[in-house]
């Protein structure tokens, strides 16, 4: 079918949506159903229903949704199987994997809906700047237009700058908003009123409203005496403004075209204002290097070589001792770009292992149905090996079926190379690509059949259980445990580059270890080797696979914070991805980089033999100073269920070579909307290719603890020079487009 066969399928398939359809919505935590009308708006970028009582929140945004499954591929489903395959799929929503599971009342209707979504996202993922900021504009003005009928007075627009966190004098916004009601509008039902404005007007209003006058300052430094820039003046701008010395010409023309509205403008090959800002709300325009949001390290090199994004006790949605398990947390980790998932292994009925947290009351899933999920996500986000460390602690004819398992359902994506008597190295992420790496206990060369293997159970760790039952629980399995495991030998031949070894010493691990072997190390251990010798874990590490885990107390799955342990080099520092929080954030920004692959090559102080780094005291060849101004911030939002416009502040984190040092703005008072700091700051930062950055802006309470708004954390070496916008997200990592702040940085070598 060509393009334009294509797009009119595409385009019936979205006039079908705008209709609206009637579903059964199946409810993810309860057994009630509710029969909704589905439907997308003309603009194919919102996803709604009716009828409800949350009123825009039975809003989604196109943009928003990640994947649509189709039949019983979610919990909600797998646990109530008596609908129809055929007319079952599963919207799957925002970071966090908010799934709406619908039924449909015939197979046809749920294929054109199926079929529909997915256009619709493909759909969304094209939209420019210049429209993403128009879809934000309409959704302000859905959420504004309470009576629905497609237009909006005064009032309605006065309340909605307050939503908005702007304080603004109610004669001036009276003013702008005349200047935007030029014509009689026509609301939903026909009928022509006056005094209102309807979306297009509204946009006007906004844009009157949002005016950037720090923007237009920088814009007017180098457009001279006329309102426009030529591709001279835009290049000047990126090398002096922007440090950006590789830009050419030919680079700024290729972006006015991009970027400018006006047709007028792009045929003379000159940006306006308004262009200017849209680029300013691009890729080019954010605080994180675009270049690094693509695979651009060297991945060629031993496995040792890179820190590894992984996740402790994947399969828990919440605490460790009563929380539900889920192959929904596997997905999540895996579109999360995460590379190292964690599977408990126990014994189940009918000869089918199962997962959970072992000793506890956590709830079981099938072994079966998280090696089918791992199949399906393993490769969605990264191309890069995924390695399965599994904790096994089943019998040797379950331990059998988990390696069938294994090899019928993942098959050659196993690795399962043997070891060559003159290999010293692991192989690199690039000849591992599409590979899953079985780590756990291995056999012996010469043992023949199943043995003996040591048992390391992280489950028996947990320690100062208030819970009175889950205490019994684990106290009575503690007693029945042996330090001795069998081993069956067609799992272990599965084990072929991470094989875990018992660590003892330094000194004996680097006399006896092979290249393969691997060892695991409890929070405590880990963060104290790293501290008292941190230069010989480093030399270890170069070598040698080491994972870290948090500690047995956190049985409320909080996390310790990763850093010292990479500063120690250690490649696998698993965390609770299901845990958000300031640990989370810095672990998600540091792998936002090289593509969010979940795969970050270390420094060459980390990789190269005859090179020491002691992390307690590196060398001060390394550091750098890094000056800040916090200029401005954008449509801040308010804190849940906050009525007051907010005070914000902002506060920036260093974190580096074990310590943070921060700095904060001045508060604004009564203004969320368009705070102006104008503040400078400056760090002395020891080693900047494993510090992070982390900008987060609060609200300023005088009489209790400042509310949290947003955040967002980066590598300091993925920070982009001179003019740039910092965008926030919330505490679960959801963007809070558009709010931002913008900011100036500038770096120099520290002599």
């Amino acid at each position: 079918m060509s393009a334009e066969n294509n797009q009119q399928s595409g385009e019936q398939l979205l006039l079908n949506l705008q209709r609206g359809t009637p579903f059964i919505k199946v409810k993810e935590e309860s057994r009630k159903t509710h029969e909704r009308t589905f439907s997308v708006n003309k603009e194919a970028t919102v996803l709604s229903y009716r009828p409800s009582k949350k009123g825009w929140k039975a809003r989604y945004r196109i943009e928003d949704i990640k994947e649509v499954r189709v039949g019983h591929e979610t919990d909600t489903f797998k646990a109530r199987s008596g609908y129809p395959k055929e007319t079952c799929f599963s919207v799957i929503v925002g970071v966090n994997n908010k799934t709406i599971n619908l039924v449909a009342r015939s197979a046809d209707d749920a294929k054109i809906w199926i079929e529909g979504l997915k256009f619709a996202m493909r759909h969304s993922q094209a939209i420019d700047i210049h429209k993403q900021q128009q879809v934000w504009i309409r959704d302000y003005f859905l959420k504004a237009d309470t009576n629905n009928d497609g237009t909006l007075d005064f009032d309605e627009c006065f309340k909605l700058l307050k939503k908005m966190n702007m304080k603004i004098e109610r004669s001036h916004a009276k003013h702008l908003f005349k200047e935007a009601d030029v014509k009689k509008s026509q609301t939903a039902s026909g009928k022509v009123v006056e005094n209102r404005l309807d979306i297009d007007e509204f946009v006007a209003f906004y844009k009157k409203i949002t005016n950037r006058t720090e923007i237009k300052e920088l814009f007017k430094k180098y457009s001279g005496d006329d309102d426009y820039w030529t591709a001279s003046e835009f290049t000047k701008f990126m090398h002096e403004s922007q440090k950006r010395l590789d830009v050419k010409e030919e680079w700024c023309l290729n972006v006015i075209e991009k970027y400018e509205q006006k047709e007028v403008c792009r045929q003379k090959k000159i940006l306006s204002y308004d262009g200017f800002v849209l680029f300013m709300l691009g890729p080019n325009g954010l605080v994180f290097n675009p270049y690094h949001d693509s695979v651009y390290q060297d991945m060629t090199q031993p496995l040792t070589h890179y820190f590894i994004a992984s996740s402790h006790n994947t399969y828990l949605l919440s605490d460790q001792l009563r929380g539900p398990s889920s192959t929904e947390a596997y997905i999540k980790a895996l579109q999360k770009g995460c590379r190292c998932v964690e599977l408990d292994i126990w014994d189940g009925p009918d000869n089918e292992p199962v997962v959970y947290h072992g000793h506890t009351l956590t709830s079981k899933i099938l072994f079966r149905d998280i090696i089918e999920v791992i199949n399906k996500y393993a490769f969605v986000a990264s191309q890069y090996p995924v390695i399965l460390s599994l904790e096994n602690h089943c019998s040797v004819p379950q331990q059998q079926v988990m390696a069938n398992i294994m090899q019928t359902i993942l098959g050659d994506q196993i690795y399962k190379e043997p070891v060559k008597a003159d290999e010293k190295d692991p192989p690199s992420p690039e000849a591992l690509k599409g590979k899953i790496l079985i780590k756990g206990k291995k056999l012996k060369v010469e043992d023949e059949d199943d043995g003996d293997v040591s048992d390391e159970d992280e489950a028996a760790d947990i320690e100062n259980v208030e819970d009175e039952e889950v205490r019994q629980q684990l106290e009575s399995s503690k007693k029945k445990k042996s330090k001795k495991l069998k081993l069956a030998k067609d799992l272990s031949m599965l084990v072929c580059l991470c094989k875990s070894v018992h660590f003892h010493n330094f000194k004996e691990s680097a006399e006896k270890y092979k290249f393969y072997e691997m060892s695991s190390f409890g929070e405590s251990k880990a963060m104290d080797l790293a501290k008292h010798s941190g230069e010989l874990y480093n030399e270890h590490n170069k070598k040698f696979l080491s994972r870290t885990y948090p500690a047995g107390w956190r049985t409320n799955s909080s996390n310790y914070c990763p850093c010292p342990l990479w500063n120690a080099g250690c490649a696998i520092v698993a965390l609770n991805y299901q845990t958000h929080g300031e640990e989370m954030d810095l672990y998600l920004g540091k792998f936002k980089q090289n593509g969010n692959s979940g795969y970050i090559l270390k420094p060459v102080f980390m990789r190269e033999e005859g090179l020491k780094f002691d992390p307690e005291k590196p060398s001060a060849e390394y550091k750098k100073k890094l000056r800040f101004k916090i200029i401005s911030g954008q449509q801040l939002p308010k804190p849940k269920g906050s009525k007051e416009i907010i005070d914000p502040f902002v506060k920036v984190s260093i974190y580096d070579m074990n310590q943070e040092i921060d700095a904060k703005t001045e508060v604004v008072e009564n203004n969320g909307f368009n705070p102006q700091w104008n503040h400078d700051m400056e760090f002395d930062v020891k080693v900047p290719e494993l510090a992070l950055v982390r900008f987060t802006v609060y609200d300023y309470d005088m009489s209790s603890k400042n509310d949290f708004i947003g955040q967002y954390t980066i590598p300091v070496a993925s920070l982009q020079l001179g003019y740039h916008h910092v965008p926030l997200v919330s505490k679960k990592g959801v963007a809070l487009s558009p709010a931002s702040i913008f900011v100036h940085i500038m770096s120099s070598s520290k002599s």
